[in-house]
């Protein structure tokens, strides 16, 4: 929930948290303005740079001092997203950047925007705009992506190019451990190549809650997971509703492999993060509280969630 507003800017009223389209949003009280902050993301262009055979990572003045990502910058009105990559390569490195490639697109909850990535080849002199201090030049397979955003189009782009991303549980969009020894893994969607370190991990069952259609389903996910010897288990749960079935389907899933090292994920680690705070409270009697500040550090239920989840803790 964006906290830039605290007041109407038609009227002036203070702002309140009301539901609308399904999701708690700030809205005017006063009908007759019906000002609602409906919080669309800002569109961002990333560029992974390419220059004399390496990638360029370079570091903005306003981040930690170590950290080094992807070339980024906001579109211009009437700016189409492959121009607007190829201006930033050319404002930030210096660079003349031509024939930019389409990585794909990425979402970034923190900042609320909406990530457009594209490959970008560039040639010239490297001298950094005002907003960087330092760059890298990296040989692509020495590429370590960060499990976020830019550095999943990072990540995609490697694999495209045939090189092998290090595999890492912590890489795995939203991974967190849960139980002793960490026996239930649970994450949003992991890349291909993820379900490697998901085996190493002594996973042993995978349990899938997103859609074929979620963001970044595998479509031959069964087989990847099959093949890798690891026993493969799909609920398919429809986000905007979420019913009673799905959660019990799912609760004879964990029963059944309780004994198990299980690795549950979905397409952010939503679903998943609401159905094991059920089962940690409902099934394992597990503290609320415990149970609830998990939930919490992978997201605030919206509000047709947080209703599904009152209802099944009410029918126990």
């Amino acid at each position: 929930m964006s906290r830039s507003f605290k007041f109407c800017p038609q009227c002036a009223q203070p702002l309140e948290t009301r539901s609308e389209g399904e999701r708690a949003r700030l809205a005017c009280p006063v009908k007759q303005c019906g000002y609602v902050l409906w919080e669309n993301p800002t569109p961002v262009v990333a560029a992974v740079v390419e220059h004399e055979g390496k990638i360029i990572l370079a570091q903005n003045r306003a981040w930690p001092q170590k950290f080094f990502a992807l070339i980024t910058g906001f579109l211009e009105k009437n700016e189409r997203p492959d121009e607007a990559v190829m201006r930033e390569v050319h404002e930030e490195l210096g660079l003349q950047a031509h024939a930019p490639t389409l990585i794909g697109h990425y979402t970034f909850e923190r900042m609320n925007q909406l990530i457009i990535a594209y490959h970008v080849p560039a040639e010239g002199v490297i001298k950094l705009g005002e907003e960087l201090v330092d760059y890298r030049a990296i040989e692509p397979a020495r590429l370590r992506p960060w499990p976020a955003a830019t550095g999943l189009a990072l990540r995609d782009w490697m694999v495209s190019k045939g090189h092998k991303p290090p595999m890492s549980l912590d890489d795995i969009l939203n991974f967190r451990a849960l139980g002793v020894g960490g026996r239930i893994g649970t994450a949003g969607q992991p890349a291909e190549y993820q379900f490697e370190a998901v085996k190493n991990g002594g996973y042993e069952t995978v349990i899938n809650l997103a859609l074929p259609t979620s963001l970044g389903a595998l479509p031959n996910e069964r087989e990847i997971v099959e093949k890798s010897g690891l026993k493969y288990i799909h609920i398919p749960v429809v986000w905007e509703e979420p019913t009673a079935e799905d959660l019990q389907k799912f609760f004879a899933a964990m029963d059944a492999h309780a004994e198990k090292r299980v690795f549950v994920h979905c397409a952010m680690n939503k679903r998943v993060s609401a159905f094991m705070y059920l089962y940690r409270v409902l099934k394992l009697k597990e503290p609320e509280e415990v149970a609830r500040k998990d939930l919490l550090k992978i997201w605030t239920p919206e509000p047709h969630w947080q209703r599904f989840i009152e209802q099944q803790l009410a029918n126990g």
